[in-house]
């Protein structure tokens, strides 16, 4: 029988979630837990397979796997409890032996958390104009005979925490690289280097793909299918860690610019200057 689990995963300790041989990946801890379990043999029984693949660092909130298994009611009420913290099922749904979740996703959402405040009104002016079907090359790491146009649906940037930007979009599918890219550009137009038609240009007429910006910001915010998911019991382990995670990492934060004694955000507009100089007239 065939599950699909709604899922999501702390990506700071993976190598990205694509199995890769002696490196600790999504995929590979995912089937390690069912085999474990006992749900499969081994990682070919297993026929994992994932909506969309994430980079090294990339986080997701709520992803869409599927797995083949003979034990269904025990993978939903137990396969939680055999993944490491940074891994949890939120919910599970059976599924038939066709489906897939690349097709089966309709829609996939990105949020992208920029590290200091900016100019959230610049930046949502030129997010504005990422929605729509565009010819995507300028943002994304372009693989041999795939196609780089795309539908954005919907594209903004809001205030979030502490003033800081967050970059949401959404499409039915991206190009690699392709939400690091936008996220790159935007922020160049939030800390006042480019304007937002740095976008237009961008879409017409690029010179250059835009460096990523880096992966720790991304999370794979959601995914839109035609499931009806059953909850699946919850490690309170997890949400512990997280929470330590996010205290610990606002700590370091502070004592860091302290110790530092100078103003980190001109040191972040300094780093966006030399790896968006490009994008600069």
């Amino acid at each position: 029988m065939k599950l699909a689990f709604l899922a999501g995963y702390r990506g700071q300790n993976f190598a990205g979630s694509q199995y890769q041989p002696h490196k600790r990946t999504v995929e590979g801890e995912f089937v390690a837990g069912g085999i474990e379990l006992g749900l499969f043999s081994d990682a070919k029984e297993a026929h994992f397979r994932t909506a969309g693949r994430t980079d090294k660092g990339v986080s997701a909130r709520r992803q869409l796997f599927s797995i083949t298994t003979n034990r269904p009611e025990l993978a939903v009420e137990a396969l939680n409890f055999h993944l490491p913290d940074d891994i949890w099922c939120l919910g599970a749904a059976e599924v038939d032996d066709e489906f897939y979740p690349r097709y089966a996703a309709k829609e996939r959402s990105y949020r992208y958390y920029f590290p200091y405040p900016a100019d959230v009104s610049g930046m949502q002016d030129a997010a504005c104009r990422l929605a729509g079907t565009h010819n995507f090359s300028g943002f994304a790491k372009m693989e041999a005979g795939r196609d780089p146009v795309r539908t954005v649906t919907r594209a903004a940037v809001f205030e979030g925490v502490d003033g800081c930007p967050v970059f949401e979009v959404a499409a039915k599918s991206f190009l690699w690289n392709m939400v690091r890219g936008m996220a790159g550009a935007l922020q160049t137009v939030g800390l006042g280097l480019t304007g937002p038609d740095v976008i237009d240009e961008l879409l017409t007429s690029p010179t250059a793909r835009v460096h990523p910006a880096p992966a720790g910001g991304l999370v794979f915010w959601d995914v839109v299918c035609d499931l009806s998911f059953t909850p699946m019991r919850q490690k309170r382990e997890v949400k512990r860690s997280l929470a330590r995670e996010a205290v610990c990492a606002r700590a370091d934060l502070h004592t860091a610019e302290a110790l530092l004694e100078d103003d980190p955000e001109e040191f972040w507009k300094k780093k966006v200057i030399r790896g968006y100089s490009a994008l600069m007239k």
